[in-house]
This record gives C-alpha cells, sequence and structure tokens, in this order.
C-alpha cells in the first residue's frame, strides 16, 4: 500500500512531538532515509506543505496570504491583523499582473479578490 504525502506528514509530526532538537534531528534523518527506501523523495514538498499545514491547525494559526500588486505599507497589514483573534502567520506576495488591489487569502481559501485583473475579467465576462 502506498503512503500518502499526508500520512507522511501526520507521522512526522506525531513522532516529533515532545522531543528536544537533537531527537528531531534523528527522527528527521530516519525519516528521510524511509523516503529514499519507498522512492518517495519526490514527495518532499508535499509532505511539507500538509506538515505545515497540519501543525497551524493543532496551534490555532491562521494563514494569510496577502497578495498585491506591489509591497503593502505596515498600517494596511496592521488593519487586517485587528480582524483576528488568534495567532496569524502572514505571507505577502507581489504580482504585478494584478494591476492594483489585493487578493487575501486565509488558510488556503480565496476570502477577497479585490484586484483590477479580477474586476476587468468580470467585465469581459459580462460583455462577452
Amino acid at each position: 500500500m502506498k503512503i500518502t504525502p499526508k500520512q507522511y506528514a501526520l507521522s512526522l509530526y506525531e513522532s516529533t512531538q515532545n522531543c528536544d532538537k537533537d531527537e528531531i534531528s534523528k527522527r528527521i534523518l530516519s525519516f528521510i532515509d524511509v523516503l529514499r527506501k519507498n522512492n518517495d523523495l519526490s514527495q518532499t514538498n508535499k509532505i511539507i506543505q500538509y506538515y505545515y499545514q497540519h501543525y497551524r491547525q493543532v496551534k490555532n494559526i491562521t494563514k494569510i496570504e496577502i497578495k498585491s500588486s506591489e509591497k503593502l505599507g505596515p498600517n494596511i497589514i496592521s488593519k487586517i491583523l485587528e480582524k483576528f483573534n488568534k495567532q496569524v502567520e502572514i505571507e505577502e506576495k507581489i504580482d504585478p499582473a494584478l494591476i492594483g488591489g489585493v487578493v487575501i487569502r486565509i488558510n488556503d481559501n480565496i476570502l477577497i479578490d479585490g484586484s483590477i485583473k479580477r474586476k476587468l475579467e468580470d467585465i469581459k465576462e459580462k460583455l462577452a
């Protein structure tokens, strides 16, 4: 039976809980060895993604990705942070193709797409 990246991630998370740094390092090396033996090293990026997703869920951390056409000022970021009562992990991305506005994803789901690119696409669909 093939082990999924999500199963690997959960296994790694559980095996590293309540360990000191040295023990975590040993377990990660063993984990990598298991991936190598199972020919699953190509799954590493997906495993890491699932690992952090599970970690944020357990620790009650909200991941917010803010994509804009240019770097946002600290006052705008702080206004977004005010809307959340829990721990927040912010990832800011610059995408000039948005032309203007912002796209906000919360826990990998699009919550707000206020980009000019989206508005132009909406107008194009209405005219078609």
